[in-house]
């Protein structure tokens, strides 16, 4: 194998580790092309979705190598994703043969995080957004309760099942029985209330983000990857909560999610379920906090504009201008992935709810409401599309060189 062989198969290595650590494809692609770049190919083509990687590269001889990679695993892990966005700048500067390359990314090793870490992001993460959503005292400790299953359900399942409308179907029927019997048994008051904080740990937001940006980016293929991987799970979840609904309370669309009419609790309630979701992604702990202000500075920017206007798209587009604009100013200033901050500070606008609840109404036949919440799905969507195009223009004013958005600060 010749040097350009090994050097096109490494940093695809990195593009692949980079995909299953949660990057968006459009940030994956750039970094392909900057390494390829840095190391004079003459001509390089690549392409990325979520599941596949192909690159072809000409190299100063003419001939041309095309290598292919098949992702069969994804998962998120944001310090990981750090720490590749790291090699990957050092590669575009420094060039390294391929030997101290390939040593320099085996180096960068996904270790397990401590079992207690996980359980505690999991009730943080339950437990806020439970509040979030309304709960009371009894129906926060449930949702706590609750969100230790789950994420031991998670530990157990992901391990054997990558398919996420029969993993999450199982972890969200286990879940739910769970629920009905505290409910009943005299912890917690709300089954809905506790549902809806719940479920957030099973939302794919990450696949519902990646996919807005890949669809902004023009990446349509991968944007629509994406989101139907994400409504793929929505189904799953719908379907688990509804059987045991039909089993033991023998009921429909009951207790729908409303968030806490009192601001100052729905603000550091949501802040504290997005310090659960750093955890839960395993963003490094210089970023955390970070990434929890930023959720902070989203849901304080939606609630003023909402003040206003009382309106849901409106606040939703002010929100993911925030979000956008504060993550782009992380990225630079920490050169880290805009990726890690703006997943986590966009979780309080993100729909997840919406998208569980139009499932939901298809799997009970209640078509109407399914219609009434994928309309108020796809206007979220549309606001957070919106306000990420915004932003980007505004990056461009505000950063003259930029491209992208955010070449400068990171390559995801």
């Amino acid at each position: 194998m010749s040097d350009y062989e090994r050097i096109l198969q490494l940093i695809l290595d990195v593009g692949t580790a980079m995909i299953q650590s949660g990057a968006e494809t459009h940030r994956v692609e750039d970094s392909l092309y900057r390494m390829c770049e840095s190391y004079g190919f003459a001509g390089c083509n690549v392409w990325v979705i979520p599941s596949n990687i192909q690159a072809t590269a000409i190299v100063p001889d003419g001939s041309c190598i095309t290598q292919i990679r098949h992702i069969r695993r994804s998962g998120i892990d944001f310090g990981r994703l750090d720490d590749l966005n790291a090699l990957s700048r050092r590669v575009c500067a420094e060039r390294p043969a391929p030997g101290p390359f390939a040593a320099q990314l085996a180096a960068i090793s996904s270790p397990p995080q401590h079992a207690w870490i996980n359980y505690l992001a999991g009730a943080l993460a339950g437990g806020g957004f439970g509040v979030f959503f309304n709960c009371d005292l009894a129906d926060a400790a449930a949702a706590v309760c609750t969100s230790l299953l789950v994420t031991f359900l998670s530990r157990s399942i992901s391990r054997k099942e990558d398919n996420p409308l029969v993993a999450n179907f199982a972890i969200s029927f286990l879940a739910e029985v769970f629920i009905i019997f505290s409910v009943r048994y005299g912890l917690g008051h709300h089954v809905g209330y506790v549902a809806a904080g719940v479920v957030m740990l099973l939302i794919s937001a990450l696949g519902t983000t990646n996919g807005v940006r890949d669809l902004v980016s023009l990446d349509t293929l991968s944007g629509v990857l994406n989101i139907s991987l994400s409504i793929t799970g929505a189904i799953g979840i719908a379907l688990g909560i509804v059987l045991p609904l039909r089993l033991f309370l023998d009921q429909g669309v009951n207790e729908i999610m409303i968030l806490n009419p009192r601001i100052e609790v729905g603000l550091l309630s949501c802040t504290i379920g997005c310090l659960g979701f750093s955890l839960w992604f395993r963003v490094k702990s210089r970023h955390i906090l970070w990434c929890t202000l930023g959720a902070f500075l989203t849901w304080s920017a939606y609630l003023l504009c909402f003040y206003y206007v009382s309106n849901n798209f409106w606040a939703t587009l002010t929100g993911s201008v925030v979000c956008a604009l504060f993550s782009q100013i992380m990225a630079r200033a920490h050169k880290a992935p805009a990726t890690v901050f703006q997943t986590i500070s966009v979780f309080p606008i993100i729909p997840g709810t919406a998208l569980y609840y139009a499932m939901y109404g298809v799997v009970i036949g209640d078509f109407s409401f399914a219609c009434e919440k994928g309309l108020a799905l796809l206007l979220s969507c549309f606001g957070i599309v919106l306000g990420f195009l915004l932003a980007q223009v505004l990056s461009f004013l505000i950063w003259p060189t930029s491209i992208s958005g955010n070449k400068s600060a990171g390559n995801s």
